[in-house]
Parts: C-alpha cells; structure tokens; sequence
C-alpha cells in the first residue's frame, strides 16, 4: 500500500535525526579551553627592603630677600652663581628721599624738644607760685595740662625719628649668611615694592638636603633619623649617606607624603638643583614576612585595595588580598596569605578573574589559532 511506505519512509528520517543529534538533546556544550597566562613563581625574600624614588638636591638652608621699604634700585652687586660673604651688601636702593625724610624727623623732635623744656619750666614756675598762692589752681591745672601735651608730642617726635633712621638703613639689603645667589628677580633702576623679591641665595653652611615623597602605604616603614642612601646620577651616580631629616603628616597630591632627607657627606660638584635617587632602607623587624613579586603581577581594584592571582594545583585561580611593602626595581615586596613556591599570575592579571581555569605559558601542547 502507498500509505504504509510513506509511514515506513518517515519513521527512517526520524532515526537517522536522532543520530545526527547525537541521541541525547540534552548533551551539555564543551567546557571552553583554559587561558594560557603567564606566570611566577614566588621566592622566598632576603635581606632589609629598599625602596628607590626619585628627588632633587636642594640647599638646606636658603632664602628669599627683599627690602622691607619700598623704593628704586640703585644698584645690585651680585648675579646669578656669584658667591658672597655675611654682611656683604648685596643690593641697595636710592635713599635720596629717606635721608631727607630723617632729617626732617630730626629738626621735628629738635623742636619738640625745646616746646617741651619751655612747658616744664612754665609748669615749675606756676607751681612755685601757687604754694604761695599767687595763681589760682585753674592756672596752675593749666599749665600741667601743657606740659602733658608737651610731653606726648616729643615722643611722638622722638618715634618718628627713629623709624625714618631705621628706613634709612633699609635701603640697603644685607647677607644673612656665606652663600651663592641662585636667583635675581631685579634689576639696577627697577622700583620694587615692600618685601619684593629680589634675590633668592643659599647658604654654604648647612650642606644640601634631598627632597622626595612616598606613598601613603610606605609611611608606617619610615621614621625621623633612619639612615638611607642618596645616589647622583649627573656626578656618576655619586652615592652618599643620607639622614631622614623630616617625614610630612600632611599629604601631596594623589596621598604622597613629602620627605627630606639631609646629605651627611655631599658629593664634590654636588649643585642644587641637581636630580637624585633616593634609596629608602625600610624598616621590617622581620624578614620574612614580605614576598617579592613583579610589580605587573598586581591588580589594583581602588581605595588602596590590591591582590594578585595564585595559580592552585587544579590550574584555577584564587584572588589573595596584599599589602604593598616596598617597591624596588620593578619588583613589590607584599605582605599576605602567599608563601615562597606558590605560583601566581605575573602579567595580565587584570584580564583573568578568580574562579577561571588557567594553562601555564610555555608548558604543554602549543595552540594554534
């Protein structure tokens, strides 16, 4: 019959159907390959943690001078890099005005002077008379009331002298110390305001001092007399010892803390200015507990939060939570749950998460794509 070969023709396109399908629709889709990373294995560390920032040599003591009067400069008798010695003057402006303005101040209390002297004496006068009663005590009241009068303008007088004498010997400008000019912000026939700077000089005296700043996680490892190192690159990294002078408690920007750091025996040629490398010796009672591992084998995740992936017997990676120690060399010294041995993820963390399944570069079949 046609109908039954049109049923038997159906029922064999269903079998070979169900054995294309694989005879289960419900067989789970294939695990996706393991991404291959490339990893570290952590070594056990040794040795003190040294940290290397970057700083500046400066002069540890300078100062930026200005005259406290207003004025015209008459003359400067230093530049830029010229050395000069305490008390030398340096600059001094034209005092044509103020001298003028002194003697005027002088023939002022001259004059109150002698106003004074002519009230005493009118004041003795009119008070011998009235113990013998000759003036009545309105007189004698007035006369004590002159000499007051009399009295406040001489040293109102005498004041005012004394501050045109003192503004006559500031319109010189003198060195507080042996030093070196490193700056001059004036020039001869310039007026300049009170306290304009003029010149910026450094001393000899108090040697040099590197100024730098370190993360907010490194400022529990340091402390104020720490000795560490100071390394010039332009003097042929030129390396002196270095005393931690001041350790800021108040934050730059990005929370890095500002640390100076006095040069205990300078370099020869050591200049302010110069650039510097600091190595920071940090304190760590005890040896072992930071671990180096690359620097690129960290994942931050904000608010100072970081961790690195340990690679676990399966291949599967486990996020362990660090703190950052030191850094040095493109190495970070990390406190955390890792120990020496254990391997974890050395670059490409931030693009593979905990939980994932891993092969390690370099180590069974090559994959082609």
């Amino acid at each position: 019959m046609p109908f039954n070969r049109l049923s038997a023709l159906w029922g064999m396109l269903a079998v070979l159907s169900w054995l294309a399908t694989g005879c289960s629709p419900e067989a789970a889709p294939p695990e996706a390959p393991p991404t291959v990373v490339d990893s570290h294995v952590i070594q056990a560390g040794h040795g003190a943690a040294v940290t290397r920032l970057s700083g500046r040599v400066k002069a540890a003591e300078r100062t930026s001078l200005s005259f406290e009067i207003a004025g015209e400069i008459r003359r400067l008798t230093v530049d830029v890099g010229e050395r000069f010695a305490a008390g030398e003057v340096l600059a001094a402006l034209d005092d044509e005005r103020y001298r003028l303005v002194a003697r005027q101040r002088r023939a002022e209390l001259r004059e109150a002077e002698a106003v004074l002297r002519e009230k005493r004496q009118d004041y003795r006068r009119q008070a011998s008379l009235a113990e013998k009663g000759y003036v009545s005590a309105t007189r004698l009241d007035a006369a004590r009331a002159a000499l007051g009068t009399a009295e406040s303008r001489h040293a109102s007088a005498e004041a005012a002298r004394e501050l045109a004498e003192r503004d006559l010997t500031l319109t010189t400008l003198e060195a507080p110390f042996d030093g070196s000019v490193s700056r001059r912000h004036a020039e001869p026939a310039e007026r300049v305001g009170a306290s304009q700077p003029i010149l910026e000089v450094i001393s000899d005296r108090e040697g040099f001092e590197v100024e730098t700043s370190v993360p907010e996680t490194l400022v529990g490892a340091l402390e104020e007399g720490s000795r560490h190192e100071v390394i010039v690159p332009a003097l042929g990294d030129a390396a002196s010892p270095a005393t931690l002078r001041h350790l800021g408690t108040q934050p730059r920007s990005s929370n890095d803390y500002p640390v100076i750091l006095a040069v205990d025996a300078p370099p020869a040629g050591l200049r302010s200015g110069m650039t510097a490398q600091v190595a920071l010796s940090l304190a760590e009672p005890d040896a072992d507990a930071t671990l180096p591992v690359p620097l690129t084998a960290l994942v931050y995740t904000g608010e100072d939060r970081v961790h690195v992936l340990r690679i676990t017997e399966t291949h599967r990676l486990e996020r362990v939570a660090v703190e950052v120690v030191a850094i040095d060399d493109g190495r970070a010294r990390v406190r955390g749950d890792l120990a020496a041995g254990e391997r974890i993820v050395a670059r490409g963390a931030e693009f593979v998460g905990a939980g994932q399944a891993v092969s390690l570069l370099g180590e069974g079949p090559e994959r082609y794509h």
